[in-house]
């Protein structure tokens, strides 16, 4: 069986005799690979699933090689499960077209420009890209891409040096240049190249590492933090929409505290959401982490402090749908009625009618904001009773009936 080499190997960055991080832009040596003789059962399957492409491709005289999530989950001993897989090759686009074309049962194009050919071969997904070099132009929102032929220097050029590792699909080594694995071991969140430069890349990547550090309980060098300080106006030729959707990821984490912690830390919040700048980080976090974890409540969460309508417009201001828009206005709206809701059935009636989502939603997220908060819940605790006790005898949830609605 393939295995998976977990050592050191010559020329990666780690520990220096002393005991000190090496810098980041230490010399390195040669990189060698080997095999290890046990393969983690998550990248055991994953090289299973590869295996057939990876044959195609060396037919082809072409190297295809693991990235991404997988192998990061991986070194990690973490597994995920029907994760598509991310792959890069020194093939070009036509060329991976033609190699998976006569396999393929779907094949989508929509990143070829950037190098990217989806398809799923044998039920499994794939995302493989061929290995790049790009920069951003300073003043433009779209990468430069550049096709390159050398695995390594693709990795060099990815967001953090966790993201920075990949397997040979053909013999199942780790390449690993630049101390991912260590820094994953090391709970370090460090960039491959000077954070300057990673960043000037792609400026999207200082709010990414606000995601990296509460997901994987990373903490960020000081070369990071520093950086992301001087450099937070970059974010500004990022597309609202790409930010937007890079926050979300971290909003919709199990605990996206120490992200907030982060991004307050380096100023980044003020570039991603300034009305909130002023505020609490760990109280913030910790009424984000009390609600549920889908889009509407985690957005709302942050606007506890505002008006439905302030919230609202600050989540069209970033380009959210007219539904989450709605749906994070209408929670806030709704927790604003509860607050002053009494128990007798005619006022029961007249909330669940007037509530601009399900009352039950409502209840859930108000509920967690008080107990988030320290507040007292024994009025929210008192409506959600009586609200039961009425849902015994009548559909309070159906259509309002004026006789019914005006008692």
């Amino acid at each position: 069986m393939l295995g998976l080499d977990l050592r050191p190997r010559a020329g990666q960055r780690g520990r220096s005799r002393d005991g000190g991080r090496q810098g980041c832009c230490s010399t390195r040596g040669p990189r060698r690979k080997s095999v290890s003789t046990e393969t983690p059962e998550a990248l055991s399957a994953a090289l299973a699933s590869t295996s057939g492409l990876a044959r195609l491709f060396a037919a082809a005289g072409h190297r295809l090689y693991l990235v991404g999530g997988v192998v990061r989950e991986a070194v990690a001993g973490r597994f995920i499960a029907g994760a598509d897989l991310d792959c890069t090759t020194d093939a070009r686009p036509p060329a991976v077209r033609r190699i998976v074309g006569g396999v393929a049962t779907s094949l989508w194009t929509q990143g070829e420009a950037f190098g990217t050919i989806g398809c799923v071969v044998d039920g499994q997904a794939f995302e493989i890209t061929t290995h790049r070099a790009e920069r951003y132009d300073p003043h433009s929102r779209q990468p430069v891409v550049a096709f390159g032929d050398d695995v390594e220097q693709d990795l060099a050029r990815r967001d953090f040096t966790v993201n920075a590792m990949a397997v040979d699909t053909s013999d199942g080594s780790l390449l690993d240049p630049h101390g991912g694995r260590r820094d994953l071991e090391a709970r370090v969140l460090r960039t491959p190249l000077d954070p300057a430069v990673s960043f000037g890349d792609d400026p999207l990547r200082m709010l990414r590492a606000a995601r990296f550090v509460a997901s994987h309980g990373l903490v960020p060098d000081d070369a990071v933090v520093e950086a992301v300080r001087a450099m937070g106006e970059r974010l500004q030729i990022v597309s609202v929409e790409r930010t937007r959707d890079e926050f979300e990821k971290l909003l919709l984490l199990d605990d996206p505290s120490e992200g907030f912690r982060f991004l307050f830390r380096t100023g980044l919040i003020e570039r991603v959401l300034p009305r909130v700048a002023g505020r609490d980080p760990t109280a913030l976090g910790r009424v984000t982490a009390a609600v549920a974890a889908e889009p509407a409540a985690r957005w709302a969460s942050l606007f506890v402090q505002d008006s439905a309508e302030a919230a609202g417009a600050e989540l069209r201001g970033l380009r959210c749908s007219t539904s989450l828009a709605s749906g994070a206005a209408g929670l806030l709206e709704a927790r604003e009625l509860l607050q002053g809701a009494g128990t007798g059935a005619a006022e029961i009636r007249r909330l669940v009618h007037a509530c601009p989502v399900p009352v039950d939603a409502a209840l859930d997220f108000a509920r967690a904001v008080a107990a988030a908060a320290g507040e007292s819940d024994e009025r929210l605790s008192g409506f959600a009773a009586a609200l039961s006790e009425l849902r015994r005898h009548e559909d309070v949830d159906g259509p309002a009936l004026l006789s019914t609605a005006a008692a």
